[in-house]
């Protein structure tokens, strides 16, 4: 189930993109379009600098006219993000996430940045574990008979 799940776990479904301080917003809008996730990591030297959304370019850069190909990434990224280390509870995770406004939260692992885990992520994951749970009950159910007589239909 998803309460028992952690980020590592989710970690390999989303692929992670990485990007240096002075890359243009253009690439990384394409990069996430090519990869079609949501956000990329800014990194120097193998260290997390910050993070850039699909949102952030839309409204730091588009919205307020600035060109992308020349705006770089280091101007529109969320500097110094919340991270979380790969063997938080996937529901504690989405709390901080859902109590501090933001979908994407990088998984740090000795200070190195081992994925990025996105709300959709989440949803996924407890899609499956709903669907498991539900396939499981409806198996019991086959084999058992169905429910006791005068039991809930």
């Amino acid at each position: 189930m998803a309460h028992r799940k952690t980020l590592s776990d989710l970690i390999g479904l989303g692929r992670m993109v990485s990007l240096p301080r002075e890359a243009p917003a253009a690439l990384a809008a394409r990069r996430m379009l090519e990869a079609q996730i949501g956000a990329v990591v800014v990194l120097s030297d193998g260290k997390l600098l910050g993070i850039v959304t699909e949102r952030d370019i839309n409204f730091r850069v588009v919205a307020i006219g600035r060109d992308p190909r020349t705006t770089s990434v280091a101007d529109i990224m969320t500097r110094n993000p919340k991270t979380m280390p790969p063997e938080t509870p996937v529901l504690e995770a989405l709390n901080l996430m859902q109590k501090s406004g933001f979908r994407h939260v990088p998984v740090v692992e000795d200070e190195k940045v081992i994925g990025v885990v996105s709300l959709l992520d989440i949803f996924m994951e407890v899609r499956r574990s709903l669907e498991t749970d539900i396939q499981e009950s409806d198996d019991f159910m086959e084999i058992s008979g169905g429910p006791e007589p005068g039991g809930i239909q």
